[in-house]
């Protein structure tokens, strides 16, 4: 399959999530927290989480409980790369509603990241990710050591049999859903 006719699998996956997704509820969220907490519980390093929007499992209660030192979240700049800072930097909210670091707060180095928990609309059994298509994290996940454990997080029934994959994507490691973490 070429590039060209990927490219346009995926923006047509898109396209039709988008239009089915539905908010992802407490009790998901809470059982998809349950499961990370235990996964990371024998993990060290620093974790990098995501501040959810509603389609997304919100993981701040897993932050909560591990504390908050232990987490790194991302900034999207105006232009260019994802840049990394602590969770416990000040935040406002992006122009697509998530929160995220203000400007100018300190940045960490990308190699501090042992685990990395990353939304998407899906993923697949094999651990590729379909995200909302500016390659933001896959750029991310690019740079991150090759021994960084990559989680994608999700509600079950966004875990597709198989979603088109290009070059640059970068697949998971693990994925966490409210059925547990499961390596891939």
């Amino acid at each position: 399959m070429g590039a060209k006719v990927i490219r346009a699998e995926k923006d047509r996956l898109r396209k039709q999530l988008r239009a089915d997704r539905s908010d992802i509820d407490v009790e998901t969220s809470n059982a998809i927290v349950s499961a990370l907490r235990l996964f990371l519980d024998s993990k060290s390093g620093m974790f990098l989480f995501y501040r959810s929007m509603s389609h997304e499992p919100n993981l701040e209660s897993l932050a909560a409980t591990i504390g908050w030192e232990s987490f790194l979240i991302t900034r999207t700049p105006s232009s260019g790369p994802l840049s990394v800072h602590s969770a416990t930097t000040p935040l406002e909210k992006h122009r697509y509603g998530f929160f995220q670091p203000v400007e100018g707060s300190p940045e960490v180095p990308i190699n501090r990241i042992s685990v990395a928990l990353v939304p998407a609309l899906a993923f697949d059994t094999a651990g590729n990710r379909l995200g909302n298509g500016l390659g933001l994290y896959d750029e991310l996940l690019a740079r991150l050591e090759k021994n960084c454990l990559r989680v994608g997080v999700t509600a079950q029934r966004y875990v597709l049999d198989g979603l088109p994959s290009e070059t640059h994507d970068v697949a998971m490691t693990h994925l966490a859903t409210e059925d547990g973490v499961i390596s891939v």
